[in-house]
């Protein structure tokens, strides 16, 4: 379930644009998030790379995509190597703080879990051969 965690030693949403942060939470330990400014908007996602497990801050941010693998906007994956998609958060300011809103343990994985359900939308039935 999603909670707010305070983002510590930060009090306001002040990135230049093109700027990225990675800061620390409030009772997420280890729990940290990439803040990233790309055309005025903040946006706050995983941390860290999906493949090599590198800081996204040391990363290119351009057109929207963060080092050419991910959209910064949805945080799903748009070039190789990256492996899963990134979590995506809400990020606010309240009572002079910044704060983000998302699930603890998809923090602690900074990554978000791909969804590979698969359901049949009709009556047709398909049968997959494969070796």
């Amino acid at each position: 379930m999603a909670q707010e965690f305070k983002v510590k030693e930060l009090s306001s949403l002040s990135l230049k644009d093109g700027e990225m942060k990675t800061v620390e939470l409030e009772g997420v330990e280890g729990g940290k998030v990439l803040l990233a400014n790309s055309g005025g908007k903040i946006h706050a996602t995983s941390s860290n790379c999906t493949h090599y497990g590198a800081p996204l801050s040391k990363g290119v941010l351009s057109e929207g995509k963060i080092t050419s693998c991910f959209d910064l906007g949805t945080g799903d994956v748009e070039d190789a190597p990256a492996l899963d998609a990134l979590a995506k958060y809400e990020v606010f300011e309240k009572d002079g703080a910044v704060y983000v809103k998302g699930d603890e343990s998809t923090i602690k994985a900074s990554r978000r879990k791909p969804d590979l359900a698969c359901k049949a939308q009709g009556q047709e039935e398909i049968v997959v051969v494969g070796g």
